[in-house]
């Protein structure tokens, strides 16, 4: 009896542990899930002049292409300071020209790799007319009110989740997740499928 007990403890034991084997690897900021969508939502909140971020993306990639259809990926080009607001237009008036799939990681490595920090509006219509992007179009919606609108919404996003760096994880409103959680970005891939997995169980 004594042993059967001993071993009915120990299958507790790492059935706990194995259910929370990422538990230092995320935080819970919410007992409420987002209300944006029934689907599950990974937040992906970022700075196009981040070097983590960049390095971020392919992972986000193989995130994204491994999600079941219940599942996506919500890009949030974040301005936690006023010199990041120019990216941050940038993403929202590509969106609306439905071309940022396209440029999205062109971006990235034109301020990265090479060295172009598409900081101003004259920098992005130079880059942008290279991939024959029609700039006047891409000039009207970065200053129109609807990319400002689109930022605000950003930013208030933020706020809500706390965000004070880049990049970071929010899995469907609920846990925060980033590079300074894990040791490797595989092992980041494995925390968010585990989040989303357990949403999706809840």
């Amino acid at each position: 009896m004594i042993k059967l007990r001993y071993l009915a403890l120990t299958l507790l034991l790492i059935t706990a542990a194995s259910s929370d084997v990422y538990a230092q690897k995320y935080v819970q900021i919410s007992t409420e899930k987002q209300s944006e969508s029934r689907d599950i939502i990974i937040y992906e909140f970022f700075w196009y002049g981040c070097p983590h971020c960049f390095n971020l993306e392919p992972t986000i990639d193989r995130i994204e292409a491994d999600l079941d259809k219940d599942a996506r990926i919500v890009k949030v080009p974040v301005a936690l300071r006023e010199s990041w607001t120019p990216h941050a237009k940038l993403y929202y008036a590509l969106s609306q020209m439905n071309e940022i799939n396209d440029l999205h990681n062109l971006i990235f490595e034109e301020i990265h790799i090479e060295n172009n920090r598409l900081d101003t509006e004259e920098a992005m219509i130079e880059f942008l007319s290279k991939s024959e992007i029609n700039t006047e179009i891409f000039s009207e919606k970065y200053n129109s009110y609807g990319t400002e609108a689109r930022v605000k919404k950003a930013s208030n996003l933020a706020r809500k989740y706390q965000i004070d760096s880049v990049p970071t994880l929010v899995v469907n409103g609920r846990y925060l997740t980033s590079g300074s959680f894990v040791s490797s970005y595989d092992e980041l891939y494995s925390v968010v499928n585990f989040l989303v997995e357990r949403e999706r169980n809840d």
